[in-house]
C-alpha cells in the first residue's frame, strides 16, 4: 500500500530538517514525512563528542549577521546554548612565503576598512597597497552583468589583493577558485556597495556608521572613520552551540518527531501523477501533494523528470573536501596559538586553512589539551588513502605553524560532492529553475546549491520553501472545496 502524504521533504540535512520543522510548526495537522537516503541526519553538520572533546566534522559556526540560524535556535529553546568566539581569537593569520602573517585588522571581504593596518601589513607590497586605495577613486562599473570574484577584486583593489587576500579569504569559504565563482551568487553585497556608493570601502564605512546611528554620513565622516584607529576589536560575527552544531540537528529531530522521519530511504525517482507526486524510494513508494527537495543539485537532477529542470540542476557544480582534526597536549606546543587560525593562499601549501579550535571556542577540549582542524581539497590529494591524507594535514600544520608534538588522536572526515561552486551566471540559472518549477506546481527547492551556502542561508531557504508549500496546499484545498460545492 502506498503511503499518501500532504508533504514529503526529501533530504535530512539542515535544509530538510528546517523545512520539516517549519511545516510542522505552522500546520501540525499535515501528513508529512522527511526522507533521508543515509542512516544519519544532519548532512555535513556532524559533531563527535569524546572524552571531553567536541569535534566538528563540518561547519563549526554560523553568522549572527544573517539572523535565521540564531532565530531558529531561539525558537527551539536553545538561546542559552549559544556561544561566542573567545576574546583572543579575533586575529587570524595568512601564509605568506611559508610564514604566518597576521591578517590586517578591518579587512572585510578583502576590502580594507581601516587605513593603518593596510599600510602596516607585510602581506602586500607598497605598489599593492597603493593599488588597493584605488577603490576610493575608480568609477563604479556601469553594467550590471555578473563577473567572477577575482575580476571584481582585481578591478576594485588590484591583482595583488585578489590573489593574496581574496583567494584564500573568499575562495576558502567555498573551497573554490575565485576566478570561476560568481560574485552575484556568492558576495552580492560587494557589488551593491560599489553601485550605491561607487567605492566599496566608502560603502562599507557608511553602512557601519549608519548602524551606529549616523543616518547620512558625509564624505568627511567616512574618511575619518577609515583613518581613525579603533582600540577595541569588533565583535566576531560567528556563533556556535555549547555542545556542537549537531545539537541543533538533535533538537530539530526531537521537535519534528522520529515517527515522521524515514532514514535509509534513497529517492530513486520523482514522478508526476495527476495532482500528486510519486516518490519511488529504495524502501518503497510514497505519494505526496507537495514535495520540498533539499538534495544536492546533481542528486536532485538524477531523480526529477528528464528535461530542462534536470539539465539546469545537473549544471550546478559541487566540490569535495576533507577535514582532519587533531588533539595535542598543550605542553608540547611550539608556539602560542593566539588567534582563530590561518588561511593558505593557492601555491603556499597543500591545505586550504586551519582552525585553532581551542583558541577560538570555549569548552572544546579538556584542560591541558588543544584541538586543531585542517582543511584539504579539492584536488588530487583527496585521492590519498585516509592515513596518508591525515599525515599530509599534520605535516602541513607543523610546517606552517610550528611543532605540536605527537597527536593524542586524529580524525578524518571526508565531504564528497557537497561544496557548491556557483559559477558566473548562477543567478540567471536560478531564474530558469523557477520557470521550470512553475511547470511542476507543488515542487520546491532549498539548499546550499541555490541561494547561499551557509547554515543561515539554508535555514532561510527552507523556511521560504515551507511557506510556499503551505500556500500551495491551501490554494489546492480551496479549489477542491469549491469544486465539490458545485457538484
Amino acid at each position: 500500500m502506498i503511503a499518501e502524504l500532504d508533504v514529503a521533504v526529501v533530504g535530512g540535512g539542515i535544509s530538510g530538517l528546517s523545512a520539516a520543522f517549519a511545516l510542522m510548526s505552522q500546520a501540525p495537522e499535515l501528513a508529512l514525512s522527511l526522507i533521508e537516503g543515509s542512516p544519519r541526519l544532519g548532512g555535513c553538520v556532524r559533531t563527535e563528542r569524546s572524552d571531553g572533546f567536541v569535534i566538528e566534522a563540518g561547519p563549526d559556526s554560523f553568522l549572527r549577521t544573517k539572523p535565521d540560524a540564531a532565530a531558529l535556535c531561539a525558537e527551539l529553546g536553545m538561546k542559552s546554548e549559544l556561544i561566542e568566539v573567545l576574546p583572543g581569537a579575533h586575529a587570524a593569520y595568512l601564509v605568506r612565503h611559508g610564514a604566518l602573517e597576521r591578517l590586517p585588522a578591518g579587512m572585510v571581504l578583502s576590502a580594507p576598512t581601516r587605513l593603518g593596518p593596510l599600510l602596516d601589513t607585510p602581506l602586500l607590497s607598497f605598489p599593492g597597497k597603493l593599488r588597493a586605495l584605488g577603490d576610493l577613486v575608480i568609477p563604479a562599473k556601469q553594467s550590471g552583468e555578473d563577473e567572477s570574484i577575482e575580476s571584481f577584486l582585481t578591478r576594485r583593489f588590484g591583482a595583488e589583493v585578489a590573489r593574496t587576500i581574496g583567494a584564500p579569504l573568499l575562495g576558502g569559504i567555498y573551497a573554490g577558485d575565485i576566478g570561476e565563482l560568481s560574485l552575484h551568487a556568492t558576495f552580492p553585497q560587494l557589488s551593491l556597495f560599489e553601485s550605491r556608493s561607487r567605492s566599496v570601502i566608502l560603502g562599507m564605512l557608511g553602512a557601519a556608521l549608519q548602524r551606529g546611528g549616523e543616518a547620512h554620513p558625509s564624505l568627511i565622516s567616512l574618511l575619518k572613520s577609515w583613518v581613525r584607529a579603533r582600540s577595541v576589536a569588533a565583535p566576531s560575527p560567528f556563533l556556535s552551540l555549547r555542545d556542537g552544531l549537531e545539537s541543533l540537528v538533535d533538537r530539530l529531530v526531537e521537535r519534528i518527531g522520529r515517527a515522521r522521519i524515514r532514514v535509509d530511504h534513497s529517492l530513486i525517482a520523482l514522478e508526476r501523477d495527476g495532482a500528486r507526486f510519486v516518490l519511488r524510494t529504495s524502501r518503497g513508494t510514497l505519494s505526496a501533494r507537495a514535495v520540498v527537495l533539499t538534495l544536492p543539485a546533481p542528486v536532485a537532477a538524477a531523480v526529477v523528470p528528464e528535461g530542462r529542470l534536470s539539465r539546469e540542476l545537473a549544471a550546478i557544480r559541487y566540490a569535495s573536501t576533507a577535514t582532519a582534526a587533531f588533539a595535542f597536549s598543550k605542553s608540547e606546543l611550539g608556539r602560542e596559538l593566539d588567534g582563530s587560525g590561518f588561511l593558505v593562499p593557492p601555491g603556499e601549501g597543500r591545505i586550504l586553512a586551519a582552525t585553532w579550535v581551542t583558541s577560538k571556542w570555549p569548552g572544546r577540549a579538556p584542560e591541558g589539551s588543544i584541538l586543531v582542524r585542517a582543511y584539504v581539497g579539492p584536488g588530487r590529494d583527496l585521492e590519498l588513502p585516509d592515513s596518508d591524507l591525515v599525515e599530509l594535514a599534520r605535516s602541513e600544520l607543523e610546517r606552517l605553524s610550528g611543532p605540536f608534538g605527537a597527536p593524542l588522536f586524529s580524525r578524518l572526515y571526508r565531504h564528497r560532492g557537497i561544496r557548491p561552486q556557483p559559477g558566473i551566471g548562477h543567478r540567471e540559472r536560478l531564474e530558469r529553475l523557477d520557470t521550470e518549477l512553475a511547470q511542476l506546481p507543488g515542487l520546491f527547492l532549498a539548499g546550499a546549491g541555490y541561494d547561499g551556502v551557509g547554515i543561515p542561508d539554508c535555514i532561510r531557504q527552507a523556511k521560504s520553501a515551507a511557506r510556499a508549500a503551505l500556500s500551495f496546499l491551501n490554494r489546492a484545498s480551496q479549489v477542491d472545496t469549491k469544486a465539490r460545492s458545485t457538484i
